[in-house]
């Protein structure tokens, strides 16, 4: 039996993903979320653990083949979680790390994890970049301010987004490179699955904030391009597409798959490391 666990698994890309691997002969899914069997709200510490304890519970001595770590959120209604953290960073980041935290010791040997990233994160490829740094005390208490026409400000709330797209990376690299990983030879894939229409990351946007960017697609275009993304995932989740050697960021460009150098900021090993131990303290891991 192959067993995954999965966040972001009822919409959008998450949900083609999720049919996909259900479909899969002798898969036993588990989706985290907050309407489904195990609930999980990621802006919510406690919740996290609380989700990673009934996964433990429910699977007893099984061990977890993949592990999908694919919910997102960007420009929240909430500006704060109820750890008091700033809720793009605190849903994006710091709830999937503590999450794969917890969750890692139960890993069976050449598991999967695979993190939901984008290419927001590198300055080269988005018109709004993330922050020129990534401090996991600072992004925590970041005050994005308020547009005029409701919810947080639009290239605050980008900045936001893409910066904790960065540190998905970030973190899937300080993971990647740690001797548990090595000694239990896990694959670790950060997958940008590129511009994918009814994810829902963009439904707290103000009106008019990016015209004409999800309107000008057919809505069928728009639903092969979801199903396409949500395949490509689970492919990878099944081990079907297997990374080049030394590369762990795969990115979904025009329908095809490819394995490019994420931005110089993603490949630096001080700042994932860095990250990785504020983020411990962050959520009481360390």
């Amino acid at each position: 039996m192959n067993t995954i666990i999965m966040t972001g698994g009822t919409f959008g890309l998450g949900a083609a993903a999720a049919q996909c691997l259900s479909a899969s002969p002798d898969t036993r899914l588990i989706i985290g979320g907050r309407e489904t069997h195990i609930p999980l709200d990621l802006a919510s510490q406690s919740s996290v653990r609380r989700f990673a304890r009934q996964v433990l519970d429910t699977l007893g001595k099984i061990r977890i083949n993949a592990l999908v770590l694919n919910a997102g959120l960007s420009f929240p209604t909430e500006a704060r979680t109820e750890d008091g953290y700033e809720t793009t960073f605190a849903v994006n980041h710091l709830g999937h790390y503590l999450l794969l935290r917890l969750l890692a010791p139960s890993l069976a040997r050449n598991a999967i994890v695979v993190l939901t990233a984008s290419n927001t994160h590198d300055p080269l490829y988005s018109p709004v970049a993330p922050f020129p740094y990534v401090d996991a005390y600072q992004l925590s208490q970041l005050d994005l301010g308020k547009d005029p026409r409701g919810g947080v400000a639009f290239e605050a709330g980008f900045r936001a987004y893409a910066t904790s797209k960065l540190c998905n990376l970030l973190t899937a690299r300080a993971f990647a490179h740690s001797n548990e990983v090595k000694a239990r030879r896990l694959r670790i894939i950060a997958y940008n699955p590129g511009y994918t229409p009814g994810t829902g990351l963009g439904r707290n946007l103000p009106n008019g904030a990016l015209p004409g960017l999800s309107t000008a697609l057919s809505p069928y275009f728009a639903e092969s391009m979801r199903i396409q993304a949500g395949e490509v995932l689970a492919d990878l989740v099944l081990g079907r597409i297997v990374p080049p050697k030394g590369h762990l960021y795969a990115s979904l460009v025009r329908g095809q798959l490819t394995w490019p150098e994420p931005s110089e900021l993603a490949r630096r090993d001080d700042v994932s490391q860095q990250l990785w131990r504020d983020s411990a303290v962050l959520t009481a891991m360390d």
